[in-house]
């Protein structure tokens, strides 16, 4: 009896420690492919903010896909049977690998990819994806029956510390180390070993229903104390405020700062500790001192809110970042902490985590395709802080240890009102300000594009327009008529381009690229023999560009607008011969980091005549681009010239920085340069389409 007992303890031992594996490889392999899966494909799609918040959106939908296929399962499929359905879909998801994407689905044109990033991340990892989400609940079930005494909770807790693992080690350890293309194929290794482990912990439930039929009843469907409709939708809500947070932040500091990896992988590994920390133990969540901390952390949000309603910030982009995501700590802690208080007995934890993904994907339905159609502005961190402060309220009201339960007492109930009242109407006001002098505001997958009004620095020059990407001014023109000619904002006639498109001695026939239509700006150098050839991929510049300024239909050259991504329209192109090929796209804090690389390069002087130059413009507030520029001059045997120019108020010009690019030395031989102050590179950075990190060039504390 007692060696019986032994080899009982044993297979527990070797049953309990395969789940757990299991389990812990699952959430790995989640977070590891979100940041890998939504680099690779960022450069096709204009690496945009929206690139990640479309990925965010389809991974959490997938979640929860994931969990209601679980939730049936479990329910309804004969216990005996529930490994072999997975163990088949498992099969054919291992058909599926490896998960790089097909290059096919990179687009031709411009326009809103959104349902073609979908559709890409169906193809390429849908199943996998799909499998690994269900595996948490549905291991957990199976836990139960095969271990009926043995809590499943702790199988979540260490499914979240995989979760945090896997996004920790991307950006550190994993994404530095490997080129794009192994990673897509280690991952894909590493899916072949949990599809094996996850079928041998197939075959243990499938023994224990053989051994015990009844085993699928340790779960049954009727309890006493079921949670109610309303107790599920509180659970609802209270998961989708915090997901709601998250892409909302997220989208705000990768457009302030850059969208890379690193500044993904932060406030999802936040999100994530949450989650460990609430459902790890009470302890961690104490209601007081973190309602508390939400009042002050919201505080300083409306602050900086406030202080970045212009074109750029006056704070620091650190302070700017420790508040956002402090902001999405305090809120997840909150909406998570009151989701650990309120979680079901075992027999519930397909609906509850069900619920929750569901939460999750609404979420992220709200910040990735409703609010860009219902907003015009970004305000989704304002409506999120909002209702994190009504998930306080609506707890206080309902939860029978309140003090406040049910409304009472009424003055008190009259001042937590007026909080939030006050809250949403410092919001709305602010963004109104926003609004000030905005002739046209138009939303769309790139982001948010104003038409302004403003005064110009000098009250004798009147008013000036200026088309403003977030907080990006992508170009500016003087109303008055005799002045609306003027080369304004980074491209003034001392600047670097300036002085190079002014050159009396360049040829007499130019043909001029630019990789950015901005407001159109650089045309007003061309002239009557020239053809200037812009690419712009977002068809709103180029709407506001022709309809609300005439730098364009002004111009004295022949004007070309191609709409799409510049590097792919580049590729598809045959040799265009440029004398002057200029890349303007860097200005704005997100950068494209596809069109700094190698590759990027070298389709450029593919493209340039033996003798032209290419000017790359790298005025940024947060990013110092200048390492990159010469990593690949030095690469490509190129003679560079990185030129500073200072503003000037009297012609509505600011400083610009510009480097200039050429196979030839005597091709910069240009006088007028030598009054530009010069600036040498002190390091170099080497950039690929298969490694690159935006955080090497991040400037902390501007």
């Amino acid at each position: 009896m007692t060696e019986s007992n032994g080899k009982m303890a044993q297979r527990n031992f070797a049953s309990g420690m395969l789940f757990a594996a299991t389990v812990f490889l699952s959430a790995w392999l989640i977070f590891q492919v979100q940041p890998l899966i939504a680099k690779y494909v960022l450069p096709w799609f204009g690496g945009t903010p929206a690139v990640w918040t479309i990925c965010l959106l389809f991974f959490q939908s997938g979640l929860f896909f994931g969990y209601a296929y679980a939730m049936l399962t479990t329910r309804h499929v004969p216990a005996r049977w529930q490994p072999v359905l997975h163990v088949a879909l498992l099969v054919a998801a291992v058909g599926t690998l490896p998960i790089t994407p097909d290059a096919g689905w990179k687009p031709n044109a411009g326009g809103d990819p959104t349902w073609r990033i979908v559709l890409l991340l169906a193809v390429s990892v849908g199943l996998p994806y799909f499998l690994l989400s269900a595996t948490g609940p549905l291991l957990q079930a199976w836990h139960a029956c095969v271990r009926p005494h043995v809590s499943p909770y702790p199988l979540y807790a260490l499914s979240n510390l995989g979760s945090l693992l896997g996004l920790v080690s991307y950006p550190f350890w994993f994404d530095p180390a490997f080129a794009a293309d192994h990673q897509t194929w280690i991952w894909s290794g590493a899916f072949l070993v949990f599809a094996a482990g996850c079928g041998l912990c197939g075959l243990v439930m499938w023994r224990t229903a053989a051994e015990e039929p009844m085993a699928s009843d340790r779960l049954p469907d009727a309890l006493p104390g079921r949670p109610t409709w309303r107790r599920i939708a509180l659970w609802f809500y209270l998961a989708m405020v915090p997901s709601a947070m998250l892409l909302a932040t997220t989208d705000v500091v990768c457009t302030d700062v850059a969208v890379a990896p690193f500044l993904w992988v932060l406030p999802l590994s936040l999100y994530l500790v949450s989650f460990i920390l609430c459902f790890q133990s009470p302890r961690w969540y104490v209601r007081r001192w973190w309602w508390l901390a939400w009042v002050v952390v919201a505080v300083a949000a409306v602050r900086v809110l406030a202080r970045g309603l212009g074109v750029v910030s006056s704070d620091p982009v650190v302070i700017q970042v420790l508040v956002f995501f402090a902001l999405l700590f305090c809120c997840a802690m909150i909406c998570h902490g009151e989701l650990s208080r309120s979680k079901p007995m075992p027999a519930d934890l397909t609906t509850f985590y069900l619920t929750l993904a569901a939460g999750g994907a609404a979420g992220g339905v709200f910040v990735g395709l409703i609010a860009p159609r219902l907003l015009v502005i970004n305000a989704e961190v304002s409506v999120a802080m909002v209702a994190c402060t009504m998930a306080i309220l609506i707890v206080l009201y309902s939860d029978p240890a309140s003090p406040l339960v049910q409304g009472r007492p009424r003055w008190a109930w009259a001042c937590l009102l007026s909080a939030l009242a006050a809250l949403t109407a410092t919001q709305v006001m602010q963004f109104q300000r926003t609004l000030a002098g905005v002739q046209e505001v138009h939303r769309n997958f790139f982001g948010v594009l104003q038409v302004k009004l403003k005064p110009a620095a000098l009250a004798e020059n009147g008013l000036v327009c200026q088309l403003i990407h977030g907080r990006t001014m992508h170009g500016l023109q003087l109303i008055d008529a005799d002045k609306r000619q003027w080369p304004t904002s980074y491209y003034g006639e001392q600047s670097a381009i300036g002085l190079l498109l002014r050159n009396p001695s360049s040829a007499s026939s130019r043909r001029i690229g630019v990789v950015g239509l901005g407001v159109g700006t650089l045309a007003t150098y061309a002239r009557s023999n020239d053809v200037v050839r812009f690419y712009e991929i977002n068809p709103a510049v180029i709407d506001l560009a022709q309809r609300f300024f005439d730098y364009l239909p002004a111009s004295q050259g022949k004007i070309e607008v191609v709409e799409g991504d510049a590097r792919i329209l580049l590729e598809q192109e045959p040799d265009q011969k440029f004398d002057v090929l200029v890349l303007d796209a860097f200005s704005s804090d997100s950068i494209p980091v596809h069109l700094l690389t190698h590759e990027a390069f070298a389709e450029y002087l593919r493209h340039l005549r033996h003798d032209g130059v290419l000017a790359v413009h790298i005025s940024n507030v947060h990013l110092d681009l200048s390492p990159v520029i010469a990593g690949h001059s030095a690469h490509f045997n190129l003679v560079m010239a990185h030129l500073e120019s200072a503003a000037d108020r009297a012609t509505e010009t600011r400083p610009a920085d510009w480097v200039l690019l050429s196979r030839l030395a005597k091709a910069l031989e240009i006088p007028a340069l030598h009054q530009v102050r010069l600036r040498p590179p002190d390091r170099r950075l080497y950039w690929s389409d298969q490694r690159n990190s935006v955080f090497q060039t991040l400037r902390p504390w501007r």
